[in-house]
């Protein structure tokens, strides 16, 4: 089977979680596919409410979902609006460069999740 390269995400974690398991693996694409956009719509909201509080929560659990995309541009970001909001330095200007960048490349990834989902 050929090894498709991608630019934008790197699907190791998926790959060893899934254990070779293809229906697994698809499964865990199709959660990516309803989660990924919903909860960045979610900490859009909140970062426009300014509440930081929820929007750390939010970006907390969405460390787990990403390490399965392997996004390091998008892993950094929500790390960076979790620690951000953590440390009581939550700004919009700042939490919003973030959020560009979560969503700016959720446009990227998302082509390319879906090119591995069509494979299995």
């Amino acid at each position: 089977m050929e090894v498709q390269v991608y630019n934008f995400i790197n699907l190791d974690y998926l790959d060893m979680m899934s254990d070779g398991d293809l229906e697994m693996k698809k499964v865990m694409l199709d959660m990516l596919f309803e989660e990924l956009p919903t909860e960045l719509a979610k900490m859009r909201e909140l970062t426009n409410a300014e509440d930081w509080k929820e929007l750390s929560s939010v970006a907390h659990k969405m460390k787990s979902t990403l390490s399965f995309i392997g996004c390091d541009a998008m892993t950094t970001a929500n790390t960076d609006i979790e620690t951000i909001c953590n440390n009581g330095e939550g700004n919009l200007a700042t939490i919003s460069v973030k959020m560009e960048t979560l969503e700016s490349n959720l446009e990227k990834v998302m082509p390319e999740l879906k090119t591995e989902h069509a494979k299995l």
